[in-house]
């Protein structure tokens, strides 16, 4: 994974309360790992990576502090096996933390930009 950072949280059965939502995976860009955290079904997956690195510069430290709140970070990227987050979804995310989130990262986010960045998208 050419300029991401090596530091991956996998999230497995991290569900939320809702099981099988058909929440269209394109559509969690721009939404914090939190937000995402809730949407998916207990039966999926997710890997999130620090994208700080390769889109800002700045040393990656997403899950450095045991932070267990993510709602500082958010999702500039995102890959998955499925069109929408439902059955035995095994997504992947690249997150960038709040204070780097402009609105240019924010519209190169929209437009998949930054999904290079994850091996899972290619």
């Amino acid at each position: 994974m050419a300029g991401a950072t090596a530091l991956a949280m996998v999230l497995a059965g991290c569900g939320g309360t809702r099981d099988k939502q058909q929440v269209p995976v394109d559509s969690l860009v721009g939404q914090s790992v939190a937000q995402v955290e809730g949407k998916m079904p207990r039966d999926s997956s997710m890997v999130s990576y620090d994208l700080s690195k390769p889109v800002t510069g700045a040393e990656p430290t997403y899950g450095v502090s045991g932070d267990a709140d993510h709602v500082d970070w958010f999702v500039v990227a995102v890959c998955a096996n499925t069109k929408n987050v439902g059955d035995d979804t095994r997504l992947a995310v690249g997150v960038l933390n709040a204070d780097a989130y402009s609105k240019d990262v924010a519209r190169q986010a929209k437009s998949r930009a930054y999904n290079r960045y994850l091996t899972e998208c290619k």
